[in-house]
């Protein structure tokens, strides 16, 4: 029986680098990588068959088909495993409901003497406080993989009281996206910061560059030469920076370097200094 004549794979050019991509990438799958090249190859001048594609790759004539019409029919999307139905869950949707709503709420809330959630506070808070079904500690960490809800890691945020708070930040952000167009008219945009307790430090003994075979050296033992405050302005349109370091953070070295800052920066008609509310300003 004759063999039929393989589709015609023709690739745009971002096809081809989109294929390209996966095949090269180290996160891609194996198997995505192994599907990407046979199209590829597929779609290169000489138009090989499946077999002398299979045969170059070490695979079967029939997998080349297989991948090379879901390709014609899907796309990229065609290269990936088709969903399979597996065995039916085990955690109803009411469980999930309610391991996320336990972790996102603070552990004090559900009486635990803890002060953040761990996989086995919340698997606890499940059996003990809401009578739920027997739930797994990796079932639960799948729950909140699944939706990126992280309740054991924390960050700083800050509440400001000022009522005018919204007014304030919305003119600061026009100040900052209009710099580009205030700087033609003589207008400069300034934002100014400090860096306080940078230490100064010096080896004991110099470094040593790197040679064929051996990389740089450096003394691990050094000479501690105290701390200094670093006071930057920087010019928002153009990113030049004007900078002062001293031993102290008052305000008579806040005005120093208001001074020099004034003599590195350009001549303007006006300066919009942007700068936090430090009592040394």
């Amino acid at each position: 029986m004759p063999t039929p004549i393989a589709p015609r794979i023709i690739l745009a050019q971002n096809a081809r680098m989109d294929l390209q991509r996966l095949a090269r990438a180290h996160s891609t799958p194996q198997s995505l990588a192994f599907r990407a090249r046979m199209i590829l190859r597929a779609a290169e001048s000489d138009r090989p068959t499946n077999l002398k594609n299979g045969r170059e790759l070490g695979c079967s004539h029939l997998t080349v088909g297989k991948w090379r019409r879901r390709y014609l029919h899907l796309g990229v999307q065609g290269l990936q495993d088709a969903r399979r139905c597996g065995r039916p869950p085990k955690i109803t949707p009411a469980t999930r409901v309610q391991v996320i709503s336990v972790a996102s709420t603070l552990p004090q809330d559900q009486h635990r003497t803890v002060t953040r959630w761990s996989l086995d506070e919340i698997v606890a808070t499940l059996l003990e406080a809401l009578n739920t079904e027997a739930v797994s500690r990796s079932s639960v960490w799948r729950i909140l993989q699944d939706i990126d809800l992280k309740p054991h890691q924390s960050e700083y945020w800050l509440n400001s009281h000022d009522e005018d708070f919204e007014v304030k930040a919305n003119t600061i952000c026009q100040l900052y996206a209009k710099a580009l167009a205030f700087y033609p008219q003589g207008r400069l945009v300034v934002c100014c910061d400090e860096k306080t307790g940078l230490q100064v430090l010096e080896r004991k003994v110099p470094t040593k560059p790197a040679r064929p075979g051996q990389r740089e050296r450096r003394e691990h033992e050094y000479i501690r030469h105290g701390t200094r405050v670093l006071i930057n302005s920087l010019a928002v349109a153009t990113g030049r920076i004007a900078w002062t370091i001293g031993s102290t953070r008052k305000a008579t070295d806040f005005v120093a370097h208001l001074k020099q800052a004034y003599q590195c920066l350009p001549r303007m008609k006006r300066y919009d200094w942007v700068m936090d509310n430090l009592n040394t300003h």
